[in-house]
């Protein structure tokens, strides 16, 4: 029988590669190979797994002859990042990493404690023992041997498998506990431990279910990311690769794995129908996350209606921004929707996304905090912090610029609560704690900067961050019903003017703050208030009334 091709499995070490590619005896066939890829973190890790004992892939080389000279060269079939991060080591390119000077994902904590001679250091800096012991490393090499090209093209196209896997299938192969989480709760299809999370199964709006797992990945890392370090993170395909890789070990019963779940669950519950694109989940969860664990029950019944509204308005700012209707700043486009189509992976975007997000959700649900005093929930520090990028805005205004470490943050009500400054993220400012402004000459030059700089000079931080669009005619009346003692008022001027049981008149500018006066409790006021309008005979809830306004 006449065969065309024969494979020879041949014991190589890395000094043959080196020394084959100085002496130009590998060759790049640009038929096969497309030109070098890797990056420098991979060729490092591939460096670095070498030095460790790991098998590495076998290389396929192509054993041609040249026709005059009879020199031996070989074309690579399949190899040749792995050639190059070779190669370019030996010659100093770059250094490998170290990973006890690690602050990023890179490594595995367990691989924190052992030893590493070869971290943080080039080819030339290694001493003897350490080159000799990469140079002797053994790799498997098939030698393919054949004068048909047309074979060779047919084990390439074999090789690679004849649809390239996506960055996420070849996660989904990788060994470790997280990889297992992902599978879990991202599903894949025909295995059954790999049932998925309905919350991504159904709501998820992707193309494919490498897509579906890779957007649990990411939201999984931000979420652990901003709980763990207090700061937001690239979600690009290497940053995926790195929180895999320092997470092998995860367990699966941990508290956070837990709460993810937990969130995922009620997302779920919620969102029954609608689905919903990548963007939307991630800041959707960052947000139940935090409404969760820091308030009351009762904004669940009113998120999927609040987001729809939110969408319906991100559409419109869309349409107008590409009709030249708006001519000047839309919020909606330029602080969310653009932020979607460009740089929508890196840590930046996300979170200038996230903070007008959060905003906007916050003035539409009007959720009511856990705890009743007046200051600013974990959700609103958060978002003030991020919103700011983590500087001091005193010292933004001294042109100074400085850094706010996450345990040495303050939140400043730019006018203050005793002068009817209300705990909204508008009237909030992130300060370090060494320059919270106090004195009354600081406190007046601020709000002046803050409002010339962050509001414009019409803003008006005394009322409730929705109560200038949705004021109810002059002569509404009001009424409050609070453990059975019933509360009446009336919108007079603007402003609401309640009579207590002593005749004595109480002005208030907003319904929450008419609430808290009486009830002595932080609460929303729109949905405590009801109103009689002028010739009406029939009491609406203030909330009702409000939201019957905003669809006019």
């Amino acid at each position: 029988m006449n065969m065309k091709v024969t494979s020879k499995i041949k014991n190589w070490n890395v000094g043959q590669l080196i020394e084959y590619e100085k002496e130009k005896t590998l060759r790049v066939n640009s038929e096969y190979q497309r030109g070098l890829r890797w990056t420098t973190s991979q060729k490092q890790m591939f460096i670095d797994s070498i030095f460790r004992g790991y098998s590495i892939p076998a290389f396929y080389l192509h054993k041609t002859v040249a026709k005059l000279s009879k020199n031996v060269f070989y074309d690579i079939v399949d190899g040749q990042q792995r050639i190059d991060a070779i190669k370019s080591f030996s010659e100093g390119a770059f250094e490998l990493r170290d990973p006890t000077a690690e602050t990023g994902l890179k490594f595995p904590n367990f691989m924190k404690d052992e030893p590493c001679p070869w971290g943080g250091k080039r080819f030339a800096d290694l001493p003897t023992d350490l080159q000799d012991q990469l140079k002797n490393h053994e790799i498997v090499v098939y030698e393919i041997d054949t004068n048909d090209q047309n074979c060779v093209r047919d084990l390439f196209i074999r090789l690679q498998g004849g649809t390239p896997l996506t960055p996420q299938d070849k996660r989904d192969s990788w060994p470790g506990n997280f990889t297992e989480f992902v599978l879990r709760v991202g599903g894949k299809s025909n295995v059954e431990r790999w049932y998925g999370c309905p919350l991504f199964v159904t709501n998820a709006k992707v193309n494919n279910e490498s897509k579906r797992r890779q957007l649990v990945a990411q939201i999984f890392m931000l979420h652990w990311v901003i709980e763990k370090e207090k700061r937001f993170c690239d979600i690009k395909s290497a940053n995926i690769d790195e929180f895999y890789h320092a997470h092998v070990g995860f367990d699966e019963n941990s508290q956070e794995a837990k709460a993810f779940l937990k969130v995922c669950k009620k997302l779920h519950t919620i969102f029954e129908g609608p689905k919903l694109y990548g963007h939307y989940l991630i800041h959707l969860f960052l947000l139940t996350s935090q409404l969760i664990e820091g308030y009351a029950s009762g904004w669940e019944s009113q998120l999927a209606g609040k987001w729809h509204e939110f969408d319906m308005r991100l559409k419109q700012a869309r349409d107008d921004v590409k009709a030249n209707k708006e001519g000047s700043f839309n919020p909606y486009y330029h602080r969310y929707g653009r932020h979607t189509q460009t740089q929508a992976d890196t840590a930046s975007t996300i979170q200038q996304r996230h903070a007008f997000f959060v905003e906007e959700m916050l003035k539409l649900l009007a959720p009511e905090p856990l705890d009743p005093l007046r200051v600013f929930s974990a959700l609103q520090r958060q978002t003030i912090f991020f919103r700011d990028k983590g500087l001091c805005q005193w010292s933004r205004m001294k042109e100074m610029n400085r850094r706010v470490p996450w345990d040495e943050m303050e939140i400043h009500h730019v006018i203050p609560h005793v002068e009817g400054g209300r705990t909204d993220i508008r009237n909030a400012a992130l300060v370090h704690r060494d320059q919270h402004p106090k004195s009354a000459q600081d406190v007046a030059e601020f709000a002046q900067w803050w409002r010339k700089n962050n509001l414009g000079t019409e803003t008006d931080l005394r009322t409730e961050p929705s109560e200038n669009m949705s004021v109810p005619p002059e002569g509404t009346q009001l009424k409050f019903l609070f453990r059975d003692v019933e509360y009446l008022g009336e919108y007079q001027n603007g402003k609401i003017v309640l009579t207590d049981s002593s005749g004595k008149q109480i002005i208030c500018l907003s319904l929450s703050e008419a609430s808290k006066k009486l009830t002595r409790t932080s609460r929303n006021g729109w949905k405590d208030w009801h109103f009689k309008l002028p010739g009406q005979t029939r009491w609406i809830l203030a909330d009702d009334w409000r939201n019957k306004q905003n669809t006019l």
